[in-house]
């Protein structure tokens, strides 16, 4: 979220003025979605940046935090890290937890930030770690047909819709989809459980 969401520096309601931060909100709302699922479960955050949107959640047994970024991993774990939070190095495709070992995993426009061989190894990853039943909660801006790049640096892929959502269906089983509009390209929320594990419930179904 907002490339690594710094809470010192440009991600402050005073940069823009009166205007409310639109990230600031962004990244308060995203969580507070991901919170209705967490209760009680063992809890992934990738990429997790600096551990303030880590921080806002709520209710789980355990949460790691984990980025690629080891100065934004020590900063994280000097200023949200306690009991049921903890922080740690990582690679998206290679991540040093147990097999079936997570019950949540949260990518929050995450995905675009890598090349688009890493986003879809990350994909194949998160098989490897959740648990049967259990759920994956990822965010991505797309292009919509006949759009473009949003233009962000940061941004080392931006999937077309149409890409991202075989992806998604190709892997998981839908329990929740939707589009949300920004300033910028909009962005896909998809809650889904993974096709590679236990079948899928009979309670679960897609949402539009």
């Amino acid at each position: 979220m907002a490339e690594r969401a710094h809470p010192d520096h440009g991600f402050k309601d005073k940069y823009f003025g009166l205007k409310k931060n639109p990230y600031k909100k962004a990244l308060f709302e995203r969580y507070k979605f991901c919170n209705k699922y967490v209760a009680g479960k063992v809890v992934i955050d990738i990429p997790s940046g600096t551990g303030w949107g880590t921080s806002l959640i709520e209710g789980a047994e355990h949460i790691t935090g984990i980025d690629i970024d080891a100065e934004s991993v020590g900063y994280a774990k000097n200023n949200y890290g306690k009991e049921n939070i903890e922080f740690k190095v990582g690679n998206m495709q290679s991540i040093d937890l147990p097999d079936h070992s997570i019950d949540v995993l949260i990518c929050l426009e995450g995905l675009e930030h890598v090349p688009r061989d890493v986003g879809y190894g990350f994909i194949e990853e998160t098989h490897r770690l959740i648990k049967p039943g259990g759920i994956i909660i990822l965010t991505c801006p797309i292009i919509v047909e006949g759009g473009a790049h949003s233009g962000n640096p940061y941004h080392l892929y931006e999937y077309p819709e149409l890409e991202l959502l075989e992806l998604l269906n190709a892997n998981y089983f839908c329990i929740r989809i939707e589009e949300i509009e920004t300033p910028d390209n909009p962005i896909i929320r998809f809650v889904g459980t993974s096709k590679k594990g236990a079948q899928m419930n009979p309670s679960q179904s897609s949402q539009g």
